[in-house]
């Protein structure tokens, strides 16, 4: 599935003047600061400066903060800045295959063929598996951003991800965690996850995996999980659908419930993406002070999930409907990334408490951007970062209608096969399992961590499917 670096082909030289902006800007996060603003015109630059660049380390290796020079054709500017401090280190790994679960792969084989696009974009004629070959990618095609947009939709995630704590850590730059670390991870609420057989224990302390700066001013304990519903390769046999009478009329569902701290214990949104990409979102919250179920308007996705420096819209770098956006493939790039986690929680370090702490390999990505047709939204660009071979994020980068560096998503994960904790939801599937999220806003000097608990991808069932996304049953949350 990994093709010729097409990227340099996707960029003219920017000028000496980018580069050497780009160099400032690294040199001026030395001792720990944290990452400067820069316009878009500073990562095209890296872009086409590094897009056919070979390391100059290997497997076994353990980069550190002296290795600049051998870090930064593989680590884009603003990250890069985040690691310029004495105690950073990052191992390097032998890269493994992650090729997805053999179900996926015979559907990719079967249907790829004969998927097709309509004229604004939308995937027709496609049961499962992955959309469109590697190879019909071409920087400068029009078509292949949008083709690169299904393949990351499509990727292979079983029948959705899950997490029994996902946390939300608010990281303030500049101070200390002022005694706010977590330490025992709780779980949710009984009814929540009902129909489920989870044998693994959550974790009695992690505060040992917290370690640097940053004031951790506030942390959300959340239950969430996705599910889907349609292009489901286990369910070939099915037309590719749950077995659910509305099935075919979904994309996906999702839960998102808030448990602790009492003044956010019971809030619940449901979420509901359709099959038809042309068709409105539809979403209910659940406030339990006022102990009402309402619908809300879920069209509007730019707006702040809970507080957060993230978006629903932004959720596993793109989460938002595809016919609101414009896309274009920019190339292939190969970066380092934390995707084969040697722990199953993740642990963090740096002068703002948001790095990971972990092992990191050597994998090739899709760049591809997304730029918004909605008028006034916040974003001018997005450029993420998507594996080839699995079609998971890695990397998005946001840029504000003034193009200067706004956001940026870090996704570590774990292999599916290597997870210790919970195997009953992970072992088997042959996919990467999100272990964290760091949302970093360079306008705001600040960061939202979201590491997540209990993490796997469980089986569906039509019985918990209709008890979890039952709307009428959102009160029970709060019990």
């Amino acid at each position: 599935m990994h093709q010729k670096n097409l990227i340099g082909s996707a960029f003219s030289l920017i000028g000496l003047l980018a580069i050497v902006i780009l160099a400032t800007l690294t040199a001026r996060a030395a001792n720990g600061q944290e990452s400067k603003r820069y316009d878009r015109s500073v990562l095209d630059a890296w872009l086409a400066q590094y897009a056919d660049a070979t390391p100059s380390f290997r497997p076994g290796d353990v980069l550190t903060a002296k290795d600049v020079e051998k870090l930064r054709p593989f680590v884009p500017p603003g990250l890069l800045d985040k690691m310029m401090f004495p105690e950073f280190q990052a191992p390097i790994i032998e890269r493994r295959s992650h090729r997805p679960r053999a179900d996926f792969m015979g559907c990719t084989e079967k249907y790829q063929a004969q998927s097709r696009l309509d004229s604004d974009g939308v995937l027709t004629n496609n049961v499962c598996g992955q959309p469109f070959p590697d190879g019909s990618l071409k920087a400068g095609d029009p078509l292949s951003g949008v083709k690169a947009q299904w393949n990351f939709d499509r990727r292979w995630q079983n029948y959705g991800h899950f997490a029994l704590n996902f946390l939300f850590i608010f990281d303030k730059f500049g101070a200390g965690h002022r005694g706010t670390i977590p330490t025992a991870i709780d779980g949710p609420p009984p009814a929540w996850v009902l129909g489920l057989n989870l044998n693994g224990q959550l974790p009695t302390n992690v505060s040992n995996d917290y370690t640097g700066g940053g004031d951790f001013e506030r942390i959300l304990s959340s239950f969430y999980q996705r599910t889907y519903l349609d292009h489901l390769p286990q369910r070939e046999a099915n037309g590719g659908v749950l077995d659910l009478p509305d099935a075919a009329n979904f994309r996906y569902k999702e839960f998102d419930g808030f448990f602790s701290p009492f003044d956010v214990r019971g809030q619940v949104l449901i979420f509901f993406r359709y099959a038809n990409p042309r068709r409105a979102d539809d979403a209910w919250a659940y406030d339990p002070r006022e102990r009402r179920v309402r619908r809300i308007s879920v069209e509007v996705k730019s707006d702040s999930l809970e507080g957060s420096d993230t978006t629903a819209e932004d959720f596993n770098t793109f989460s938002g409907r595809m016919v609101q956006w414009n896309w274009r493939f920019l190339g292939w790039k190969d970066m380092l990334t934390v995707a084969d986690s040697k722990y199953d929680y993740p642990k963090y370090f740096g002068p703002n408490g948001e790095v990971p702490n972990d092992v990191w390999s050597l994998r090739r990505f899709a760049v591809v951007e997304r730029t918004p047709k909605i008028p006034n939204h916040p974003y001018k660009s997005v450029v993420m970062f998507w594996d080839a071979e699995t079609w998971h994020p890695w990397l998005g980068v946001a840029f504000d209608r003034s193009n200067r560096l706004y956001k940026m998503w870090t996704f570590s994960t774990a292999w599916t096969e290597d997870v210790k904790a919970y195997p009953e939801i992970n072992h088997g599937i042959e996919a990467p399992v999100l272990h964290s999220i760091v949302v970093t806003d360079f306008a705001l000097s600040r960061a939202t961590i979201f590491p997540a608990y209990g993490a796997g991808y469980p089986e569906a069932t039509a019985e918990r499917v209709n008890r979890l996304f039952d709307i009428s049953k959102l009160e029970e949350g709060h019990r």
